[in-house]
């Protein structure tokens, strides 16, 4: 689907962070969340034995980015790993910002002395009701 350096955050460097113990928590977590539809075509003995490295590349192959980074920001703070979800969470503004000032036509004329503001927990929030909804018209 994607390669993981077209991702908002590095993901494995934020995986080379845990334990093995807490990898092994982000692997099940990640592969809970409701639009883990996507993950069904993956083995879990593939998920299972994964390093970090080789995490990213399963989820980046085949699943959509928007899908794991969300559900990436997701786990972490379940696995109360605020310091993981907040580096990733800076990551996508500064990956936005930069997406931003590049694709911006010169003909505006526009100089900004701040950044503009990225709500993430916005994002999260609407990915968190979207997958509700999902859940819900899967169910009917």
């Amino acid at each position: 689907m994607v390669s993981s350096a077209q991702m908002g955050f590095n993901l494995q460097a934020l995986l080379e962070q845990l334990s093995q113990d807490e990898l092994s928590k982000f692997k099940y977590l990640i592969t809970t969340f409701s639009l883990a539809h996507e993950l069904q075509k993956i083995p879990h003995k593939e998920v299972d034995k994964a390093d970090g490295k080789q995490l990213v590349e399963i989820l980046t192959t085949h699943c959509d980015s928007y899908w794991v980074e969300m559900a990436s920001l997701q786990v972490f703070e379940k696995m109360h790993r605020m310091d993981l979800s907040e580096r990733a969470k800076d990551e996508v503004r500064e990956a936005a910002l930069k997406s931003f000032n590049k694709r911006k036509p010169l003909s505006l004329g526009i100089t900004r002395k701040e950044r503009p503001p990225l709500d993430v927990d916005e994002m999260l929030e609407r990915f968190k009701t979207e997958a509700q909804a999902f859940t819900e018209t899967k169910g009917n």
